[in-house]
């Protein structure tokens, strides 16, 4: 595989879950802190509550997650995710699973 660098980058994907276990569409999930100064990174959840970011390098972040206010269920979800380096010999490098229940 060629690359343009040693980007350390991670995609962070997971699904937003309202309390009875269904899918929230159109939830907001941020990162509320981390290793450095975090500009707006945000998404939006799809059709099937399945979201995706990307941490800029490894470190320690945390993930908030809020449902739209007029129709979304209420609460928000938080999760922190330890991330590592990419390692070449990983199955999954550079990929975290994240599943966030709103309640």
């Amino acid at each position: 595989m060629s690359g343009s660098g040693s980007s350390s980058a991670v995609e962070i994907t997971g699904v937003v879950r309202d309390a009875s276990g269904t899918p929230v569409t159109g939830a907001h999930v941020l990162f509320t802190d981390g290793p450095q100064p975090l500009p707006d990174i945000a998404a939006m959840t799809d059709a099937e509550g399945r979201f995706s970011l990307s941490a800029p390098r490894a470190g320690v972040y945390t993930l908030t997650c809020r449902a739209d206010p007029l129709s979304g269920p209420p609460g928000t979800a938080e999760a922190t995710v330890r991330v590592r380096p990419p390692q070449p010999e990983a199955l999954l490098a550079g990929r975290m699973l994240v599943d966030l229940t709103l309640g």
